[in-house]
């Protein structure tokens, strides 16, 4: 009987565990597809959605000489980017990983921004490189973020 019953709770332990592992989520997709969402959010809402995908600790490094830190700087920096109806911001990730499962992962992928300068329509491109942390809530949120242009902006013919 005892070796019915180890046998009967050794059954169910076992499939427990194979149920979590069926559950397990595949991060590095997730955060694929979170990344896309954010490409999305952002350019729908501009620079709410920008901020919005931002760890409160969240920073970025981009065309000034110093990292921009926390979702009030993040938004003063980018608030006039977005303002200007002629400034468009689109990217794709295309490869993700974990760095600390369940913790801390990336994506990088391309970008093209668009904007008039000086009454010339100007294109960049480039690889961006994006850091993502689970947060205590579960959610994700990006703590860093830059890019890397390819080459000085062209003029778009």
């Amino acid at each position: 009987m005892k070796k019915m019953l180890l046998l009967i709770s050794l059954y169910f332990i076992l499939q427990m565990g194979v149920i979590q592992a069926q559950e397990k989520i595949d991060e590095a997709a997730l955060l694929l597809q979170l990344d896309r969402d954010f490409d999305k959010a952002t350019d729908e809402k501009g620079v709410e959605g920008w901020v919005s995908y931002f760890a409160p600790n969240g920073s970025m490094v981009g065309d000034t000489s110093r990292p921009i830190i926390g979702p009030l700087d993040i938004r003063k920096t980018m608030e006039p980017l977005f303002e200007d109806s002629t400034f468009s911001l689109r990217w794709q990730p295309t490869k993700s990983a974990m760095l600390i499962p369940e913790l801390l992962g990336y994506t990088i992928g391309r970008y093209v921004r668009l904007k008039i300068v000086a009454g010339k329509p100007m294109k960049w491109t480039g690889n961006y490189s994006t850091i993502w942390m689970k947060q205590p809530d579960g959610s994700w949120k990006i703590v860093f973020d830059t890019g890397n242009p390819d080459d000085p902006p062209k003029e778009v013919k």
